[in-house]
């Protein structure tokens, strides 16, 4: 046993190091626009589609598109039992409200910019049951000494096994075919015109021996999916981006991926913003810092970042698709700040409007100025804790190991501008005087 043991963990340390310094992998969501060009469109309204098969499904549609717009958060969508109540209180029909001219007058009281309508075209599972014959092995009865190798030791040794047959069995299996196809279509009220029309369809073709999904599990799942690439055609919507960190001699640590790898993305982003102050011709440390601000939806802040990594080393493939990739992704569009607040959620990062900003300005008269300010959600009467950081270092190397947080007083708010606000010292919390660039943090928010 020893003796196995010995030869196995040389193996097991080498496989330890090469994963350890293999390139770092990190995922986060990235907001993608939309597929197709769109108009102006801010107030969507989803109507019932149209079901030939009269099995009632027209609600059904509408309802999970409506659910899949609200996720992408792009769109305001009205309330759909709003929508009923207006058709019927001004005899529009399912018919009628297909026909665009009838749409725009519909559109116009409801107050949208466009109407999302259209017709279930397949929307059917088909069933087949039948027997095959498969190949089984099984045992004779009968044995054979074969000789195996010890993969540890090398060494070979003998065992008695038994011999086996291939034999064809009967099989029932049962085979299903789905298939959703659904044409929708976008009306722009302005112009009462048709601005999108787009048939999605999705089929599944599967045999199974047990655990048979029923048909309105198959349907549902084809439903969802066709949904999905309509809501792409229509809508910025979320991707998930992989992206490797690459290691900066200015981190040889790599602090700043620690903390990426964890989504802690805005720790990893001060982390490498603090580096690059002293290691401006770092490009590996631009690009994470790009893969930082991108991550949290910093679009402008990713992109300066990406560029100055590949002025640096222009011939860098990966800094050069950084950013082409993040061009592509808006086509010049950024996203909103709504998008970008819905980005930082989905990545588990918070928005600058969470109260995180630091000190620009301290007067002789104890006003203390930050960068946040209604623009953030900042209020009178709010607390901010003002802590600055201290480097624990490598006595020997000079390498940064950690970074404390140094709590310095609390502040309160009482005069809130656009982007900055006017404070005042309510608690000191430690000796140390503050500093213009200290950090600050709502730690109490005024109801």
């Amino acid at each position: 046993m020893m003796n196995r043991l010995k030869l196995f963990l040389p193996v097991a340390i080498a496989a330890l190091i090469l994963v350890s310094c293999g390139p770092s992998m990190v995922r986060f969501k990235r907001l993608e626009r939309a597929n197709l060009q769109i108009p102006p469109v801010t107030r969507l309204a989803v109507v019932d589609f149209e079901d030939p098969t009269h099995r009632s499904l027209g609600p059904a549609v509408g309802n999970v598109l409506v659910s899949q717009l609200n996720t992408q958060g792009f769109y305001q969508i009205m309330e759909r039992g709003k929508i009923q109540s207006v058709m019927k209180e001004h005899a529009f029909n399912m018919t009628g409200a297909v026909d665009p001219g009838t749409i725009k007058e519909l559109g116009a009281i409801l107050g949208v910019d466009a109407i999302i309508t259209g017709e279930i075209i397949s929307y059917n599972v088909e069933t087949n049951r039948r027997t095959e014959m498969v190949e089984r092995k099984t045992g004779t009865g009968r044995y054979e000494e074969v000789e195996k190798t010890n993969p540890f030791t090398k060494k070979k040794y003998k065992v008695k096994e038994e011999i086996m047959k291939t034999v064809l069995v009967p099989e029932e299996r049962t085979s299903k075919s789905g298939t959703v196809s659904i044409n929708y279509r976008m009306v722009d009220i302005a112009s009462g015109k048709v601005a999108v029309s787009k048939t999605q369809s999705s089929s599944s073709q599967r045999s199974y021996k047990d655990n048979i999904p029923g048909d309105e599990q198959i349907l549902s799942g084809l439903l969802n999916t066709v949904t999905e690439a309509f809501v792409k055609d229509i809508s910025p919507h979320y991707i998930v981006v992989a992206k490797r960190l690459v290691k900066s001699k200015a981190d040889p640590n790599q602090m700043g991926a620690a903390y990426a790898k964890q989504g802690e993305w805005r720790r990893a982003a001060e982390i490498w913003e603090r580096l690059s102050a002293g290691n401006q011709k770092d490009p590996a440390l631009w690009h994470n810092l790009g893969v930082a601000y991108e991550a949290m939806g910093e679009v402008e802040k990713a992109e300066l970042a990406y560029n100055k990594a590949q002025v640096i080393e222009p011939g860098n493939r990966l800094y050069i698709e950084d950013t082409a990739q993040l061009r592509n992704a808006f086509r010049g569009a950024l996203p909103s700040e709504n998008q970008q607040m819905a980005v930082n959620s989905a990545n588990g990062t918070k928005p600058s409007a969470s109260g995180d900003g630091k000190i620009v300005r301290l007067e002789t008269s104890g006003e203390v100025y930050v960068d946040i300010g209604s623009k953030s959600g900042l209020k009178v009467g709010d607390r901010l804790l003002v802590f600055g950081e201290k480097e624990i270092r490598n006595l020997d190397t000079g390498e940064i190991l950690d970074v404390e947080q140094v709590d310095k007083a609390e502040i309160s708010v009482f005069k809130v501008m656009l982007n900055t606000s006017m404070c005042k010292v309510s608690k000191q919390l430690s000796s140390i005087k503050l500093a213009l660039k200290d950090k600050v943090k709502i730690v109490k928010a005024e109801k």
